[in-house]
């Protein structure tokens, strides 16, 4: 069994296990029967492809025929040859309103057999260099036709066959479409030439007809040399077939790879230099056949899957006792002691999860019962540190302060004193257990100030808090003994600075931070300490002297008790660079523990 079906709840196996057997033959059915019948579906996409070539097949026949038609309506129809002759023999000195006579008798019967077909331009060349044309020679000079490249292959050409010429730039500006298709042939008789007939297509209609195949299909005419005469896109016309290499020698079809896909390439010789090529994506072409094998496969698979859900709402039915039990140990899990199952029943799961509900109750009245007594041990703790009042500090703070005034009268004696007022005051109240950062803050520049009239005026302390910080209570006492840890074991008695810094965090909790200018500690000794003040040490700090006599541990024990797994602290110190201190917990002041 895989690996991950092991982290499967039960009832989850069972549905997987279910949906396995019911949905996995139908699937073994349908790959075995799409394997024996692939010839066949191949061949009748084929035959389907081939029907939709041979109707555009008739359709672009249809169009030049009607180019054909024109031209041998030209050469052969009786009342237009005396005119054309006779314009064809006109010089200087033939009378120019015969002349006018004659052309338009020419131009009349023309314009009465193409506006039957509406898409086509005529133009009749003379041996004179004379002219007849159905479409505005304003900005044309048909006689340009004579200079063109194919013009020398069209005089060559014997009886009455067509000189197919393909795609030419648009002449006429009866249209605003880039190209016409264009063919010619000589008017001939008694194998005497006496004019030239060349008839341009419009190719809208067939461009249209093209236009109605999808992006991933293509329908082109294409001339001997793989030239690309007409497309749906004009900018296409005039490059070259891609696939000319691989299409069939004669009328039919083949296949293609193209990025991987299989093609129907289909080609049918529509003149003697053209050939109509249309190319579809098998899967497309298939997909009226597969589509009917695609139902009647649902049509099992919705059987399947009815049955399917009638067991599953059995299963569910019959699990869910369990699965809610489930979510319950989980929820516990994550500290929600107050979740309980309530599932009740005379069933064996029944009886599990009365049993489960009633253990969780005694396991939560004893964690009641400890934190009671862990609350009771703290608050006798905290009383007796905050009682504690070092008379050798004292000592020697007041005996600075005597001797300061008896040396010189200046005010800087009572602000000392002063500070030393505050100080005591603070620490001997002891009503609140919180008390606003700034009140913390001002103790601790009273601290700072009484420090410095001992070691003479070496440590400066800077105030950088937030001031959406300042009105937050936080724990008495919790700033002291991290100032003091700083300024005796950080700075080692000589100058420097100590900051105090406060932010909110992004998750919303207070941070705290103190950070000094001094010696700092080597990596060993920063992880000593933080393994000192984990969360699994219990032992006091004994050996660092404390001016408060609350050390750094018990300081880091008592923000766990009051704000739990909401706490947490970084220390960071390098060797020359001093050491940072910093303290995240919530902002809302909760009683300890």
């Amino acid at each position: 069994m895989p690996n991950w079906t092991r982290t499967l709840s039960l009832r989850n196996k069972l549905v997987l296990t279910i949906l396995i057997c019911l949905v996995l033959p139908s699937l073994v059915s349908m790959n075995v029967s799409n394997l024996l019948t692939r010839d066949a579906v191949k061949s009748q996409v084929t035959d389907n492809s081939i029907e939709s070539m041979r109707i555009v097949n008739q359709i672009v026949n249809g169009q030049l025929k009607n180019m054909i038609y024109v031209m041998n309506f030209i050469q052969f129809d009786d009342e237009l040859q005396p005119s054309i002759r006779e314009l064809g023999r006109a010089d200087a000195e033939t009378d120019q309103g015969d002349v006018l006579q004659y052309k338009q008798t020419i131009i009349k019967r023309i314009t009465t057999v193409i506006d039957t077909f509406g898409n086509l331009n005529v133009t009749l060349l003379l041996p004179n260099h004379d002219y007849v044309a159905s479409y505005s020679t304003f900005t044309f000079n048909p006689n340009d036709f004579l200079k063109k490249d194919w013009f020398s292959a069209v005089e060559q050409i014997s009886g009455y066959n067509v000189k197919w010429i393909g795609a030419e730039p648009n002449y006429s500006r009866t249209t605003s479409q880039p190209y016409l298709l264009a063919a010619a042939k000589p008017i001939r008789k008694n194998d005497v030439t006496y004019g030239y007939v060349v008839v341009g297509l419009e190719m809208n209609t067939l461009q249209q007809l093209f236009d109605q195949y999808k992006n991933n299909e293509s329908m082109v005419i294409i001339d001997q040399n793989g030239r690309i005469i007409v497309d749906k896109d004009s900018d296409k016309i005039g490059t070259q077939f891609a696939y000319q290499n691989q299409l069939p020698p004669e009328d039919g079809s083949s296949f293609v790879k193209v990025a991987g896909e299989d093609y129907i390439l289909l080609s049918n010789q529509v003149t003697p230099d053209w050939r109509l090529v249309s190319m579809s994506p098998y899967k497309t072409a298939a997909h009226r056949i597969e589509s009917f094998r695609k139902t009647d496969f649902f049509i099992q698979i919705f059987f399947l899957l009815l049955f399917a859900v009638i067991l599953l709402y059995m299963v569910r039915a019959l699990t869910k006792p369990i699965a809610r039990l489930v979510q319950t140990v989980v929820r516990i899990e994550s500290g929600q002691l107050g979740e309980r199952s309530n599932i009740s029943g005379g069933d064996e799961v029944g009886r599990l999860g009365y049993v489960f509900d009633r253990m969780i109750d005694r396991i939560e009245d004893m964690i009641v019962e400890n934190r009671h007594e862990q609350e009771l041990k703290r608050e006798a703790e905290l009383a007796m540190l905050q009682a504690q009042i070092n008379p050798h500090f004292l000592f020697n703070v007041l005996n600075s302060i005597r001797l300061k005034i008896m040396m010189k009268g200046d005010s800087e004696n009572a602000e000392l004193i002063s500070s030393l007022s505050s100080l005591l005051r603070m620490t001997i109240n002891r009503n609140n257990a919180y008390i606003p950062l700034h009140e913390e803050i001002e103790i601790n520049e009273h601290y700072v100030k009484l420090l410095n009239s001992r070691h003479g005026d070496r440590v400066n302390l800077r105030i950088s808090a937030a001031s959406d910080t300042l009105f937050i209570e936080i724990p008495r006492f919790m700033l002291q003994p991290l100032i003091e840890n700083a300024y005796i074991h950080g700075l080692k008695s000589k100058s420097g600075e100590i900051t105090i810094a406060s932010r909110i965090c992004e998750d919303g909790r207070l941070q705290v931070e103190v950070r000094d200018s001094g010696l700092g500690m080597p990596p060993e000794r920063l992880a000593a300490l933080r393994n000192y003040l984990g969360p699994i040490q219990q032992v006091e700090d004994a050996t660092s002297p404390a001016l408060s006599g609350i050390g750094l541990h018990n300081v880091f024990e008592r923000l766990r008790l009051i704000y739990g797994h909401q706490f947490d602290y970084e220390i960071i110190s390098e060797q020359g660079q001093g050491t940072q201190i910093m303290l995240r917990f919530p902002q809302q002041a909760r009683t300890e523990g």
